[in-house]
């Protein structure tokens, strides 16, 4: 549902996440130990020779680092890499990590070890359960038409046929959400309770849309990807249900028109709205009388979680249930029970790749996307060490301790008042980090339901989906547990607002891709403790000072304090707001959660390799720690190469055709931006690369916070 996903937003303010060292552990097959035993001297030479040279394959050294730095660390990046050459929608730094990880994967689907459990095994069933697509397609049509069955008609499979007096809307979704968790249109589901997390509270709203924004669904920008979801719901009807070209084509159009009535209920994340603004507290009478008799909640309530609840409930976005009363009213009812059937199908139907190769990829991504957890545990099993922990740990310890150092005695920080300050540095006392392995989930009891075959896709997606819907109604009388977010969790570092928790990605564990024991600390700060800095910061940004050191919504900050932040975070509206990026102006937007914990990542980054580069000169060894800063046939100091190593994280290319939405739907600024407008606020920047005061690079008015 749409509304689960919406109300992560608001608890995970997320920053891409690039890999770490590691080796293998005692289960790796020799296979897997290429590359691992880099300690001797020889490895750590060619190690930091290899880095060099794809540091200065990226750079063009010839621009003024003072006048566009990201073209001068990342000028060369989309010639080397460049998306539309390589047919893919982006490259950066991201996508290479995953790539390394998804090879890793699709090692441990294709091969079967003797320390396989039972549940890996099931979910090697399910991988092997797509790789047969192209067998089981002649036999979709069938399957799908059963899917229907259960829980009426289609009119546009009936035709004429279709009885209009049978069909229930709000009934039929009730009853697809109850069965497959699956709900067009509007859901009810249980979550974690925002302003109370130790237990779980129902949330009523808004269905997922294909096209997640409301910016997507309006303007001539984004018309392509609307154009091409028509003809993917086409495609689907005729390919899948064996609708005629004739039929499929005008169905395909009202599908997505009514889509789009609906999306015009959304809102516009650039509103900047967080989950306090955006949920009612209400009894589920008094939410039925709001809108009834449009929208029989107490049914919805009744049949999705097969009981009736007496405690409250959130409604989540009132806009979109205003919006969805008018609507309703004045669609067919033939147009909506296509629609909600053509919704329930969405979920089931894959086409085949036009090669094998493509298909074991594809697969990946579709096992990930069912068994994201499964496959985190998998990778953590088989590849983790200490090592890489005991890395991660001390870096955390130092950012902590470096923010902790500001909040307490920083005038640069006198903006927020002092009893504010000391609940800020309780909240980051409370902080913790984790790196996100599941090792302490009971696979076998979540797996109690599931008996999936390498033989029919479609049968494994229905008994997934089933187990998923039952665990979810489940929860309205368990005490809340650590949040998921499927396969979101599985490539990024992600701050857990409503637990007060950063989660680590099992994907930095792998090796060599952004720091190694042989590179340069500069190098580890600038990305990996840039990258965990932003995610403590996202706990003191728009949405993050809102939720308190238990993780509970609650608003600690002082009037003065709450009104200093607003007036220095219209700073960074401004600043943003001016970038112009493929020819498309970006708008301002309230929110800069993101922009925030790109500034204040990078700075709390900086300032703890700062404080560990200063105590090198007192420390036995410190000189040749500080000479092993610099690299080969790179001229710039251990300082300078944090901040080249920071721009290049974010070198990227975008294909042409994906500009807009990237700009529709991203919170967060194109690389490009993220680079200069960090560092353009940034003095120390300045000072390490002499930019003189009204460069490009050095405005006199800068914006900061942290």
């Amino acid at each position: 549902m749409q509304l689960l996903h919406i109300c992560l937003v608001g608890y995970l303010m997320i920053a891409l996440a690039w890999a770490a060292p590691t080796s293998g552990n005692g289960t790796v097959d020799q296979e897997d130990q290429e590359d691992l035993n880099a300690n001797t001297p020889y490895m750590k030479a060619l190690l930091r020779e290899s880095k060099v040279a794809e540091m200065q394959s990226f750079m063009n050294a010839k621009v003024d680092p003072c006048h566009d730095f990201y073209d001068f660390a990342c000028g060369n990046y989309d010639h080397i890499n460049s998306a539309l050459r390589m047919e893919v929608l982006t490259t950066g730094v991201f996508e290479t990590v995953t790539k390394g990880l998804n090879r890793k994967i699709l090692k441990m689907l294709n091969k079967h070890y003797k320390y396989d459990t039972p549940e890996d095994i099931q979910v090697k069933h399910f991988y092997e359960s797509c790789k047969g697509l192209k067998d089981l397609y002649p036999a979709y049509p069938e399957k799908l038409r059963r899917l229907i069955a259960e829980f009426g008609s289609m009119p546009v499979l009936e035709g004429s046929s279709w009885k209009e007096s049978e069909f229930d809307w709000l009934n039929t979704v009730a009853r697809m959400s109850n069965r497959y968790g699956i709900a067009p249109i509007l859901g009810a589901e249980v979550s974690k309770d925002f302003a109370s997390n130790q237990r779980n509270r129902v949330y009523v709203g808004q269905q997922e849309f294909p096209l997640e924004s409301r910016s997507m669904y309006e303007g001539n920008a984004t018309q392509t990807y609307r154009d091409r979801y028509r003809s993917t719901i086409q495609r689907y009807l005729q390919r899948s249900l064996h609708v005629s070209k004739e039929l499929a084509k005008p169905t395909a159009q009202e599908l997505l028109d009514f889509e789009v009535d609906l999306a015009m209920g959304l809102v516009d994340e650039s509103e900047g709205l967080d989950l306090n603004d955006l949920t009612t507290l209400h009894t589920v009478e008094e939410m039925h009388k709001l809108y009834e008799p449009t929208l029989d909640i107490k049914r919805l309530i009744f049949v999705t979680l097969g009981e009736r609840v007496t405690d409250q409930i959130y409604e989540f976005n009132s806009r979109y249930m205003r919006n969805l009363v008018e609507v309703m009213k004045r669609t067919p009812l033939r147009t909506v029970a296509n629609y909600v059937f053509f919704r329930l199908i969405y979920e089931f139907v894959e086409s085949p790749a036009s090669t094998p190769e493509k298909q074991k990829q594809d697969c990946v991504d579709l096992t990930k996307k069912f068994f994201a957890k499964n496959l985190d545990n998998m990778f953590y099993r088989r590849y983790n060490n200490e090592k890489s922990s005991t890395e991660i740990d001390s870096m955390w310890r130092q950012l902590k301790a470096t923010f902790n150092e500001s909040l307490s005695s920083s005038p640069q920080l006198n903006w927020i008042s002092r009893p504010t300050r000391d609940l800020a540095m309780a909240k980051l006392q409370a902080m913790k980090l984790e790196v996100n392995n599941y090792a302490d989930v009971n696979f076998t009891e979540e797996f109690a339901g599931l008996n999936l075959q390498s033989g029919d896709y479609v049968e494994n997606v229905r008994q997934t989906l089933l187990q998923s819907a039952k665990e979810m109604r489940e929860l309205l009388h368990k005490p809340a547990k650590p949040l998921e977010a499927g396969s979101q969790l599985s490539y990024t570092p992600a701050n857990i607002l409503v637990e007060n928790v950063i989660k680590v990605p099992v994907a930095l564990l792998q090796p060599f891709y952004i720091w190694a024991d042989a590179y340069p600390n500069a190098v580890m700060f600038g990305t990996l403790a840039s990258l965990i800095g932003h995610e403590l910061i996202h706990g003191f940004d728009d949405g993050g000072r809102k939720f308190d050191a238990k993780g509970n919504s609650h608003d600690w900050w002082d009037d003065k304090s709450s009104t200093n932040f607003l007036e220095r975070r219209q700073c960074f509206t401004k600043q943003y707001g001016k970038y112009i990026y493929d020819g498309i102006q970006l708008k301002e937007s309230t929110s800069q959660s993101e922009n925030i914990a790109d500034n204040g990542g990078m700075r709390l980054a900086y300032t703890a390799y700062r404080k560990w580069y200063d105590a090198q000169s007192t420390k036995p060894g410190g000189t040749e720690a500080l000479a092993s800063e610099k690299l080969p046939r790179l001229n710039y100091t251990g300082k300078q190469l944090f901040f080249i190593s920071f721009a290049q994280i974010w070198c990227n290319d975008a294909h042409p055709n994906i500009k807009a939405l990237q700009v529709s739907t991203d919170q967060h600024m194109p690389g490009k931006f993220r680079v200069i407008g960090s560092l353009s606020n940034f003095n120390e920047f300045s000072r390490e690369f002499s930019c003189a005061e009204g460069s490009p690079m050095n405005p006199q008015d800068k914006c900061f916070l942290y």
